[in-house]
């Protein structure tokens, strides 16, 4: 499906700004293939690698769907650098400053925190934009009155 690689460039220009010590075009393409069935499950439809392109609509929440999908691991890195160090005494100074001498810690936990809140950014997106989508395209299921 072109749309996909589309889709990764835009991804890669917009949200990482072409840096590739973020992300790589490759490693979003890879996710986007590999998980064509989350758009399926949210939307209701029935997109193929081979088939007919996904709309405008479609496009946004997937995009929405692959921000959550790396900010979340990027929580869980975070985290998961916190549970390795916990026995140890790294980064539990935050600040030390002599004179003009300054040295600095950075807390991991609240930058898991910080990295958390744009994955759940992300997931409250999702969900808006899947709403939308699914009222804006259902049918009525049944039609009364005057106009029958």
């Amino acid at each position: 499906m072109q749309v996909l690689e589309e889709l990764a460039n835009e991804l890669m220009q917009d949200e990482f700004d072409g840096d590739t010590c973020l992300n790589s075009n490759q490693s979003i393409l890879s996710w986007m293939r590999a998980n064509i069935g989350v758009i399926n499950g949210l939307l209701d439809q029935c997109y193929e690698l081979d088939g007919p392109d996904m709309d405008e609509e479609a496009q946004a929440i997937y995009k929405q769907a692959y921000l959550y999908h790396y900010y979340s691991k990027k929580a869980r890195n975070a985290l998961r650098g916190i549970m390795d160090t916990s026995g140890s005494s790294e980064g539990e100074i935050a600040s030390i400053s002599d004179g003009e001498s300054r040295v600095s810690f950075t807390n991991k936990n609240e930058s898991a925190k910080v990295i958390r809140a744009f994955a759940n950014d992300a997931k409250n997106t999702v969900d808006e934009l899947v709403h939308k989508y699914n009222m804006y395209q259902s049918e009525p299921r049944q039609v009364s009155g005057l106009d029958a």
